[in-house]
C-alpha cells in the first residue's frame, strides 16, 4: 500500500455519484422511486447523515450514468485524486461497503486504491478508474 507522504496529499472531500434510474432489465420505469438506484441513493444518503464519522461527502444523485447492463452504478472523484466508476451496486447489500470505500478513498494519496485495498463488493464491480 502507498503511504502519503504529506495530509495534503489525501483527498479533502469527495463527490459519490450514484445513477438514480439504475434498474435492471424488464424492472418498472414507474414509480421512479421504487428503481434500484433511486433506493440506493436514498440509503446512502440516509447513512451519511447519520454519521459523524465521514469526512466530507458530497452525494450526487445522476440521471443516468450509460451503465444499463451493470445496475447500479456509483462512482467516486475529487479533485487532483484518481476516480472510479463501479456497478453491480445493491440498495440493500452493498450501501455500508460503499462508504467503507469512500472511507478508504480518502485516507489513500491522491485517492489511488488497489483493488485489495476496497471492500469485496468493490473490488469485482468496478469498471474502470481514471487517473487525476
Amino acid at each position: 500500500m502507498e503511504q502519503a507522504k504529506s495530509y495534503n496529499d489525501l483527498p479533502q472531500s469527495c463527490v459519490l455519484h450514484v445513477c438514480t434510474s439504475c434498474r435492471p432489465t424488464n424492472f418498472p420505469r414507474e414509480p421512479k422511486e421504487n428503481r434500484p438506484g433511486y433506493k440506493l441513493y436514498k440509503e446512502l444518503k440516509r447513512l451519511i447523515e447519520v454519521s459523524d464519522k465521514l469526512r466530507p461527502i458530497t452525494l450526487q444523485p445522476v440521471q443516468c450514468m450509460s451503465l444499463c447492463k451493470r445496475p447500479c452504478g456509483i462512482a467516486l472523484s475529487s479533485p487532483g485524486a484518481w476516480s472510479y466508476l463501479f456497478g453491480d451496486q445493491d440498495a440493500t447489500a452493498t450501501p455500508h461497503e460503499i462508504l467503507e470505500c469512500v472511507s478508504v478513498y480518502l485516507g489513500l494519496p491522491r485517492g489511488k486504491m488497489s483493488r485489495t485495498e476496497r471492500p469485496a463488493a468493490l473490488q469485482a464491480s468496478i469498471l474502470g478508474r481514471i487517473p487525476p
